[in-house]
């Protein structure tokens, strides 16, 4: 950071105490009788020495640091021992000041500060060699130490002095370091001077070759320190490009390239001015002072004194502090510097910016020309440096560009499913203390009519749409992506059911508003799935499959929105294991057929059984039909299922009418296998292998199953009742009939569905429907079954509407056909009993 001024008030404050120093040790001055060894100095004489040592003055740097030595003390010591008091006061004060002033060109504070500094040291110096010289000549060994104890005395003030201005002026600084320069400082000079003191009394001719040995030393030390300075720049340059030359982006490479040059440098302040092509305001500016960019654009734009142009047409401009220029001190004045330094950053052949460097640390030496051609280095590689965060900055943008194509829809902008599952993954995890996560799965109904009619550009239109409007409900509350084709998912982080449920609506109506697709006016609807985690599971994949399942029940139910429920999942791991285990149950025979008996209404003789199928599982236990028939019909199984429980009721069929029982039976025929054309050859075969007439075989269907392809399934109906097979319609009046396909049914008989059965004596309606049912069949002339038939008033009652025949509980449940087998010929036995009785 750049020193702060010291205020006014402190430096008279500091005036002052040096003067009242000198002041107050002025009595103690020795004024010598006569010149020793008749040599005298006039203070004329001592004032040009002190110049001269003021001109000729050793720099060395030490980081920020700066130090000075110079020869001030040998013209101090000469006069001690040469001149008078007054004489040597004069000489110093007057030969320091031409110096300060005419070469310095200091201000009037440190002026004051140094005159009054100076009459200090030469008060303390001369009352210490007051107090401890005997007279003795200058070749006596006491008048040396007089002068060095003195002369250290004066520069261990002076140290002190310049330490409390240090510390004023920039803060913690250690005094060890001025204390010993000065003291070493005075050692040498001291030593020197006597030297000089004796040859002038003993020889003079002989100072003649001690100035050419001093002159040639001096020579020496500042060659030496020039390729020192030298070999410090190529060091300093080494660690700027390695420091900078690392993978940063360009921001980053800047402020680097910045504080870099400031430390090596030893500068108080580092500027970075970036233009486009014939531009007069830079697009960005950085500064080591960490000014606003906005305040300091227009500094750089305009550099006063044409520096700017002068940068960018005729390369680096180097301005030190002792210029006499008035064209350079007004840019120092207008960048509030002391001194500076300004270099182009060119790449590809042009100038694309300004970098600046000002105020030289320490207060004695300025920027040269060594300083200047580093600089030009620096601005060199600064420029490479930032060519590289530039390329490393466009890199890092294609990498972004293509990261963002690899995890977002190329139409719609949307994340894609691959990020879909990311949020997911971060959403479950970050859910795992508590909360739910909803997933909905959308997808959309009449988008495949749209691209064909309207062309799959409409098509594309019409999700780019659907986006927009899924993004306005959505937005603030989670994430919407789209899967594929017109599906898409929405993720509501920490969302409840009914959070959930409410979005789903929103999404409906939103999408549900009219929109136009090639000047024409359309509206389309959705489909929404929803599950929830943890509740129905925790895994992404299984999450995003359930709702998409739900998604799927709710298009078959034109509901709109629909929560998973496992019990419409086919596809839930319970029933993934039923149809892995259901194929190898049919085949072990491990499924097996229990029978329910049908009874004639009038005389409850029964007449025949229903085959049922029932599975015992080794481990899960008993399963309904209810769950394993639809696994069967989704897996392809019911083909064989059916297959096997026909063998196994014509099986049972046989062996009854071997025991003189005399019953038919009904088997289910699900759509599936209706549908295929081998069936009636396949019945025909089973028939022919148990020796079972056909007329003792009900193939029962149903009305959905025909309704589906009602002329192909009439077809082959008709080629099964060729056979001698009879055929039931069940669950009637639970399906779509239609009376124009029921009457060119070959049916023979229709079972009506104990739904209505059960409440027949309570409700009317139902008592309604299933009297029309009877009445209906009768005008067909079909028989009727009464299925779910429990108490005996009900069956009295479809008695009394001359309904043919019942089945239900009442009779009996399903059970096994060895059980039912003893029910029956019990049952026989029993009414042959009564009948013989009757006789």
């Amino acid at each position: 950071m750049r020193p702060r001024p010291l205020p006014a008030h402190r430096t008279l404050v500091l005036c002052l105490g040096l003067l009242a120093i000198g002041v107050a040790l002025e009595p103690r001055w020795s004024t010598p009788d006569a010149p020793a060894a008749g040599v005298g100095l006039a203070w004329w004489q001592l004032a040009v020495v002190f110049a001269l040592a003021g001109v000729f003055v050793f720099h060395v740097e030490i980081d920020s640091e700066a130090h000075t030595f110079s020869l001030s003390e040998v013209p101090f010591v000469l006069g001690l021992l040469f001149a008078s008091p007054v004489e040597l006061l004069i000489a110093r004060l007057v030969g320091e000041a031409v110096v300060l002033i005419a070469w310095e060109r200091q201000s009037p504070t440190k002026l004051a500060f140094n005159l009054s500094l100076f009459f200090a040291e030469i008060s303390t110096a001369l009352a210490v060699f007051g107090s401890i010289d005997t007279g003795a000549s200058p070749l006596h060994w006491t008048s040396w130490v007089s002068a060095l104890v003195a002369v250290s005395s004066s520069a261990v003030l002076g140290a002190a002095a310049v330490w409390t201005v240090i510390r004023l002026h920039r803060g913690e600084v250690s005094p060890r370091m001025l204390i010993l320069t000065a003291a070493v400082t005075a050692l040498g000079n001291t030593g020197l001077a006597v030297v000089a003191a004796v040859l002038l009394i003993a020889a003079p001719l002989a100072l003649i070759p001690l100035l050419l040995v001093a002159g040639v030393v001096v020579s020496a030390y500042r060659g030496y320190t020039r390729l020192t300075r030298r070999y410090a720049g190529l060091e300093l340059l080494y660690q700027f490009t390695r420091i900078t030359g690392g993978s940063q982006r360009p921001e980053e490479t800047l402020q680097r390239v910045l504080d870099e040059a400031s430390r090596l440098l030893r500068t108080d302040r580092a500027m970075i001015a970036l233009y486009e092509p014939g531009q007069e305001v830079p697009w960005m500016f950085l500064d080591t002072r960490g000014s606003s960019p906005r305040e300091d654009l227009p500094l750089l734009a305009n550099l006063p004194g044409d520096l700017r142009r002068q940068v960018l047409e005729a390369g680096p401009v180097l301005i030190p502090r002792t210029v006499t220029d008035a064209g350079r001190q007004g840019v120092l004045r207008a960048l509030h510097a002391r001194d500076c330094m300004a270099a182009p950053l060119i790449s590809g052949g042009e100038v694309t910016g300004v970098m600046v460097v000002c105020d030289r640390l320490g207060e004695v030496s300025t920027f040269d020309a060594e300083d200047g051609r580093l600089f030009a280095t620096l601005a060199s590689q600064a420029a490479v440096a930032l060519e590289n965060g530039r390329l490393i900055d466009r890199l890092h943008t294609q990498i972004q560009a293509r990261e963002h194509e690899a995890l977002h829809d190329a139409l719609t902008g949307l994340p894609n499913r691959t990020l879909f599952y990311q949020r997911l993954r971060r959403a479950l995890e970050e859910s795992s203390a508590g909360g739910e996560v909803a997933i909905l799965v959308l997808d959309l109904d009449g988008f495949k009519d749209v691209n064909d009619t309207l062309g799959h550009h409409s098509g594309d239109q019409l999700l780019c749409e659907v986006s927009a409007r899924l993004a306005g409900v959505v937005e603030g509350q989670g994430t919407v992506a789209r899967l594929g084709g017109d599906e898409f998912a929405v993720l509501l982080p920490a969302a409840e059911s009914t959070t959930g449920e409410a979005v789903a609506q929103r999404i409906i109506e939103a999408i549900r508003r009219p929109v136009t697709l090639s000047s024409m006016t359309l509206t389309v609807g959705a489909s929404i799935g929803m599950a929830l985690a943890p509740r129905h599971g925790t895994d992404p994949d299984g999450l995003l499959q359930r709702a998409d399942v739900a998604m799927y029940q709710a298009k078959r139910a034109q509901s709109g929105v629909e929560v998973y429920d496992p019990d419409t999942d086919w596809n839930s791991q319970y029933r993934l294991r039923l149809a892995g285990e259901l194929r190898s149950a049919v085949t072990r025979g491990e499924i097996e057929v229990w029978y329910q008996p049908i009874a004639r209404t009038a005389d409850v003789e029964v007449t025949g059984v229903e085959a049922l199928a029932r599975w015992h599982h080794a481990e899960l236990g008993p399963i309904s039909p209810g769950e394993f028939i639809p696994v069967a019909e989704r897996t392809g199984l019911i083909h064989e299922l059916t297959l096997y429980v026909l063998d196994r009721a014509l099986a049972q069929v046989r062996a009854w009418h071997d025991a003189g029982l005399q019953l038919g039976v009904s088997v289910n025929l699900p759509p599936q296998v209706l549908r295929d054309v081998e069936w009636p050859i396949k019945v025909v075969e089973m028939l022919h292998r148990h020796d079972v007439q056909s007329r003792w075989l009900t193939l029962e269907i149903t009305e959905s199953g025909i309704m589906t392809d009602p002329e192909r399934m009439i077809s082959i109906l008709r080629e099964l009742t060729s056979t001698g097979v009879s055929l039931s319609i069940d669950d009637f009046g639970t399906g779509y009939s239609s009376l124009a396909y029921l009457q060119q049914l070959p049916v023979s008989t229709v079972k009506i569905d104990q739904s209505f059965v059960t409440p027949l004596l309570i409700d009317p309606a139902a008592a309604a429907i299933v009297g029309s049912v009877i009445d209906l069949a009768r005008s067909l002339g079909l028989a009727v079954v009464a299925e779910g038939v429990e108490d005996q008033r009900t069956l009295e009652h479809l008695a009394a509407i001359d309904c043919h025949f019942v089945q239900g509980f009442l009779l009996s449940r399903p059970t096994p056909a060895g059980e039912l087998t003893t029910w029956l010929t019990m049952r026989r036995q029993r009414r042959q009993r009564l009948g013989g009785l009757a006789g």
